[in-house]
């Protein structure tokens, strides 16, 4: 039996994709690159925003149509979020499948794929509890070579008034450290050098761990003291010399044999564990690569999003991290943030200081997006908000900011050296060969790569330029999944181009 997967969403939904791989293939499927061939077609979805919704239904109706041999599977976040509405809104789809409990996707092929004859009819539809972190084997990794992400939460309990994951995910739950740990060490033996480690808000991994000891989930260690006590624009040190849970963690991992490398992303400014910055410091193993999602800069838009922080507290906390890392090897910490605009309530006069923040954070990257009115949240009921039109203006506005700064702050990276992991080989064309064999000399070649600065998907690209067949000082070639020295000679944009010193 074959299925095939087109996967949506955000990293995390995408873990969830390669556990569904796995329990496929351990229940003896195989999975195709050919959609025509499928007895089962997945349709993993997002339902963060409208747009996103959108985009996961339109895959579902273009595959019914397209495949009839297969059956129509709409799996994830949508799912999850809409199964009773869709269940009879959506007869395009075979079956729904909520992302609460992974583990019993087995009992949805056994219902959707009867051993008997008969085919079910109507809509398959199975919405597990939420309970857990959904583990298990992924045997195949849906990243470019070399890289993984690792999922330490699942959930949230920030109550963002925007946000619908808490309605999609449930409330947060931590994985023990033991588990997290054996996990990355099994990526490592599997030849993964770069670890992303992601979840709905790390800055809160382990607060939970108190209503999880009398189930022995926590790890060995006791309690945290302090991780319940927050502070605005990230929590201090606890004072009884106990490590925050997330610091805890990244110490535990930090002790793993092999050569990898740890990348956080996604962190609440407002449960940022500064504890975290010395641990991190003090192993190079760990990228200084903050991805810290602020969606204002004005304090009263802030608290209608539900956040407990201000625009001081916040620029603070990035000055404690970047003092954090001015001795490091690194040279300096690189912050990623994203913004949300056209929330109810925001006037010229509140927008106009957001961007003046998000000019005084210096951030080497950041993302923008209109907020959309999601049912069941908070701010679904707020009134006012901004025209369309007016949103998208101010959306250009901040990317327009980011446009100009990015160049500037990549200029850093100019002239130094830097392990970049190789994604992909761009293909020589047919005019580049032959004049390659004409002239008797190896052609020159391009790869696409990513240095510590520059996370997965999101971020610009190292843009390297190599001889074929040639290698780093180190003797590495140049192929994907490998991890090479190069020498940054430029900025271009968003990207920065190099060669192999």
């Amino acid at each position: 039996m074959l299925f095939f997967l087109d996967q949506y969403g955000c990293a995390k939904n995408q873990v969830d994709g390669e556990l569904l791989i796995g329990i496929l293939c351990e229940k003896g499927w195989t999975r195709t690159d050919e959609p025509e061939r499928a007895d089962l077609i997945i349709i993993n979805s997002c339902g963060f925003i409208e747009s996103a919704k959108k985009e996961s239904l339109d895959a579902v109706m273009t595959a019914r149509a397209a495949y009839p041999q297969a059956k129509v599977l709409l799996a994830g976040c949508l799912s999850e979020r809409y199964a009773d509405d869709l269940a009879e809104s959506l007869p395009e789809a075979d079956a729904l499948f909520g992302n609460g409990d992974l583990s019993r996707f087995p009992e949805l092929l056994d219902k959707l794929f009867p051993t008997g004859s008969t085919d079910p009819t109507g809509t398959t539809v199975l919405r597990p509890q939420i309970c857990g972190v959904p583990e298990g084997a992924r045997p195949e990794l849906l990243s470019f070579p070399g890289s993984a992400y690792v999922k330490i939460t699942e959930g949230c309990d920030n109550c963002c008034t925007f946000c619908a994951i808490p309605l999609i995910r449930g409330p947060l739950r931590s994985r023990p450290i033991e588990r997290i740990v054996s996990e990355i060490a099994g990526l490592v033996s599997r030849g993964v050098w770069e670890i992303n480690l992601i979840g709905q808000d790390l800055g809160s991994y382990g607060k939970d761990f108190d209503e999880t000891a009398a189930d022995s989930e926590h790890p060995a260690g006791g309690e945290h003291p302090g991780a319940g006590d927050q502070h605005p624009a990230g929590s201090e040190h606890p004072t009884d010399g106990t490590l925050s849970p997330l610091a805890e963690l990244l110490s535990a991992i930090g002790r793993l044999p092999g050569d990898f490398r740890i990348r956080l992303l996604y962190i609440h400014p407002d449960n940022f564990p500064r504890d975290i910055l010395p641990v991190m410091a003090a192993n190079t193993r760990f990228f200084p690569y903050f991805d810290i999602p602020f969606q204002a800069g004005e304090e009263t838009i802030l608290r209608s999003m539900n956040r407990r922080g201000n625009p001081d507290a916040y620029l603070r906390l990035v000055a404690d991290i970047r003092n954090a890392f001015t001795e490091s090897p690194y040279g300096m910490a690189v912050l990623r943030t994203t913004f949300l605009v056209g929330f109810p309530r925001e006037t010229d006069e509140t927008f106009e200081k957001t961007a003046r923040f998000l000019a005084s954070l210096r951030s080497v990257w950041s993302g923008a997006f209109i907020w959309s009115r999601e049912e069941g949240t908070a701010a679904a009921d707020y009134p006012r908000a901004p025209a369309k039109k007016t949103a998208q203006k101010r959306l250009d506005t901040l990317l327009e900011i980011q446009r100009r700064m990015t160049p500037e702050e990549l200029a850093f990276f100019v002239g130094k050296r830097v392990e970049v992991l190789v994604e992909e080989l761009i293909p020589l064309s047919d005019e580049e060969v032959a004049e390659s064999e004409k002239n008797g000399i190896p052609p020159s070649r391009l790869a696409l790569a990513r240095a510590w600065f520059q996370a997965p998907e999101v971020d610009g690209s190292v843009v390297l330029q190599f001889d074929e067949g040639s290698r780093d000082s180190r003797g590495n070639p140049v192929v994907p999944g490998s991890v090479v020295e190069a020498l940054i000679m430029q900025v271009n944009g968003i990207d920065v181009e190099a060669v192999l010193p």
